[in-house]
């Protein structure tokens, strides 16, 4: 094992440390970037598409670092100054911050007229929606802003016409400052933004910010944020795969990159496993539980390693210590199946806290699958006294069969089963024999643990002197 990730964006990216296949990803960008900038009078809006904890910050920051050469690079980070009333505002007022050096004056002029046209941007944007196959097109409503522009001296029409002009004058003295042609902004962490900012910035960009001819900007985008965003202000009006068809000019896809056994493989080396590699056999496991998001998996890896240390370092008279598993330590060989079951604890009570509290609630149980009943002749004859004792004796009880039925998978059943076969207990494959609502993260461990009952068994009976109830109190307790 390794020491712990950060969440962070990788700064300084390498082949080794690329755990989501970025390079590649990158590199490609940055050559369709670098080959096609006479077109960038007309095409300004880049779109990268990656789910929250994807990696799409690493692979900004590392087109960013090798586009300096050839482009003026800005980068903005929304999250930094997401209790602005205006990010708008905020986004004018950084880039003249990072280009002062050319004089109070653009920046006066700028600002000024920016202000009148960005207070009260949010409540004037529209989006039409027309009966005509383009989709909707992003517009503003004129008689909203007549409130902001009726005590001053110029029209909303004069302040977009001045503004416009001083943002090519920033542009132009920009590029010939820097004595690079072209500007390329980088908007990150939209997806950390509260719904109407997520709106108004990419609105403000689309309508004012794309007046110049050598400016391009590239957004990091979590489709969901956007899909929420349409959601709150325009329901079910717009959708939200039509909006940003016009918003973003050309678009990306964070790589649908193999970034599990690689990322796993730093916290757990090729130990042999029943003839099997543990880094390869834990990588599987996450696949199966389709729990592969980088940011979530690094989450609940870290919290493993914090669960390791203080198993190699507590003495075994501290009252932790009798609930730590037999788990793989940088120092020791541990037990796989308690090792897997340490892990989908970890990540129930990170990602999935209701189901971690309510995992192993007997009563809770009994009366769902008391209402099966019609469909289960024999469920009446279920002992749901042994589930106490399958919890507290060591592991090894729990893969015996308990008055001919298997109380093991019973244990980790789903709580919205809809319907259950009439054999369910006495099935090896119990997954095949219960309806859920949907096939989420209880049923796919659950379904897990069936397909492997015979490989896990074999670790079960192997020495292990804890419960499964010890180790659920142990990240219970400990993290």
């Amino acid at each position: 094992m390794s020491k712990l990730l950060h969440n962070l964006p990788i700064e300084d990216l390498t082949k080794e440390n690329d755990y989501l296949g970025v390079i590649d990803k990158a590199n490609l960008i940055q050559t369709i970037l670098e080959n096609n900038t006479e077109q960038f009078h007309e095409i300004k809006m880049f779109a990268l598409y990656g789910e929250w904890g994807s990696g799409k910050s690493t692979l900004m920051k590392y087109l960013e670092s090798n586009l300096k050469e050839n482009f003026n690079t800005f980068f903005f980070d929304t999250w930094q100054f997401e209790k602005d009333d205006n990010l708008p505002q905020t986004l004018l007022e950084f880039l003249l911050k990072k280009s002062e050096d050319l004089g109070e004056k653009i920046s006066g002029d700028i600002l000024k007229f920016a202000g009148k046209l960005f207070r009260s941007l949010g409540k004037s944007i529209k989006i039409k929606v027309p009966l005509y196959p383009q989709g909707p097109s992003v517009d503003i409503n004129p008689s909203e802003l007549v409130e902001e522009f009726i005590k001053e001296d110029i029209s909303f029409y004069e302040a977009k016409q001045n503004f416009k002009t001083e943002f090519i004058r920033w542009e132009d003295n920009i590029t010939r400052e820097k004595s690079q042609e072209y500007n390329i902004i980088f908007i990150d962490d939209l997806d950390r933004c509260e719904p109407e900012n997520v709106l108004n910035l990419l609105s403000a960009i689309k309508l004012f910010f794309t007046y110049g001819k050598k400016t391009i900007f590239f957004f990091g985008v979590d489709k969901k944020a956007v899909q929420q965003a349409i959601q709150t202000k325009y329901q079910d009006v717009v959708k939200s795969e039509e909006y940003l068809e016009k918003i973003f000019d050309i678009s990306f896809s964070m790589p649908k990159h193999e970034s599990v056994l690689k990322l796993v493989s730093t916290y757990f080396d090729e130990s042999d496993v029943a003839g099997e590699k543990l880094n390869e056999k834990i990588a599987n496991f996450f696949r199966a539980l389709h729990f592969t998001n980088p940011r979530k998996l690094k989450k609940v890896l870290n919290k493993y390693l914090l669960l390791a240390n203080a198993k190699e370092n507590l003495a075994d008279t501290h009252p932790f210590s009798k609930y730590i598993g037999q788990i793989f330590t940088k120092e020791s060989y541990g037990n796989y199946f308690e090792t897997i079951l340490s892990l989908y604890f970890i990540t129930l009570k990170e990602f999935y806290s209701e189901l971690f509290i309510t995992i192993f609630d007997c009563k809770l149980k009994e009366s769902i699958y008391k209402k099966l009943v019609h469909s289960v002749r024999n469920n009446e004859e279920l002992d749901f006294k042994l589930i106490d004792y399958i919890l507290k004796e060591p592991i090894m009880y729990a893969f015996i069969k308990q008055k001919n039925k298997n109380y093991l998978p019973y244990l980790f059943l789903p709580y919205d089963v809809i319907d259950l076969r009439e054999d369910f207990m006495n099935s090896n494959f119990v997954h095949n024999e219960i309806y859920v609502e949907k096939k989420e993260i209880d049923y796919l461990f659950l379904k897990f643990l069936c397909e492997h009952f015979d490989f896990l068994k074999h670790f079960a009976d192997n020495d292990s002197d804890k419960s499964i109830s010890d180790i659920y109190q142990g990240i219970k307790q400990i993290l």
